[in-house]
């Protein structure tokens, strides 16, 4: 069974997205910019997500309006180790994007008008689509290189557009990592493809699986795992 996602409009809390995940043990709300995510297990009644919802939702709320999403316009700049974006005009008519290494800049022509809600929605499509083209480019390069240096193995590698898992491995070691890891700090992207490559070896998370990956990390396996939790990557 894979993921299936759906968006739904509560009467109280606005835009809801949900994702119904076979791995998940119980029902995870998170606040993101603007709408409420919810990862539920298979077969969770409407009954458990709306009593959830309702014991949550107000907090939530209140994040999702705190973390509305940044206005992008001609100052508008991110900036990290592993991807930067921002804009610069243009004499050429249209807009077009330029890549360099981890960087892109978005040009625009000297008549654009940031501040309507369509064009907003739109520039943070472009920005999307230009960390996923820069994640294509390094997150499957720096999987194989892990994975050499270790002496582990996967079938293939796939990158999703997802907020709610930075990584999974499936039965048939097929690694599917998020491009948002691409917003990480290093150490953190690499602890993620390591998490996902112990698990070419091991599928569940016992003892074995954390003793190898404890292996792998310095013996850092829960340290990194608690400073991963904590930190966050929207923009």
């Amino acid at each position: 069974m894979t993921e299936k996602k759906r968006v739904e409009q509560h009467p109280c809390y606005g835009e809801v997205h949900i994702t119904t995940n076979p791995r998940a043990r119980r029902i995870i709300l998170r606040a993101r910019a603007g709408f409420i995510e919810v990862t539920i297990p298979p077969y969770t009644t409407r009954k458990a997500l709306n009593d959830a919802l309702v014991k949550h939702g107000d907090k939530l709320l209140t994040q999702c309006r705190a973390n509305s999403p940044q206005t992008i316009g001609p100052d508008y700049r991110i900036e990290r180790e592993g991807f930067a974006f921002g804009l610069q005009p243009t004499d050429r008519g249209e807009f077009h994007i330029g890549y360099n290494s981890c960087e892109s800049t978005l040009y625009y022509p000297a008549s654009t008008t940031f501040n309507e809600p369509a064009m907003q929605e739109w520039l943070r499509r472009v920005r999307t689509t230009a960390l996923r083209k820069i994640a294509q480019k390094h997150l499957p390069q720096r999987l194989a290189q892990l994975a050499t240096q270790h002496g582990l193995t996967f079938s293939s590698v796939t990158l999703r557009d997802s907020h709610s898992r930075w990584g999974s491995c499936s039965s048939h070691r097929t690694i599917s990592l998020s491009i948002y890891l691409q917003l990480l700090p290093p150490h953190l992207a690499d602890y993620v493809m390591l998490h996902e490559l112990c698990h070419t070896v091991e599928m569940n998370h016992g003892e074995r699986f954390w003793k190898l990956l404890d292996s792998l990390t310095n013996g850092k396996a829960k340290q990194l795992r608690k400073e991963l939790k904590g930190y966050k990557t929207d923009f």
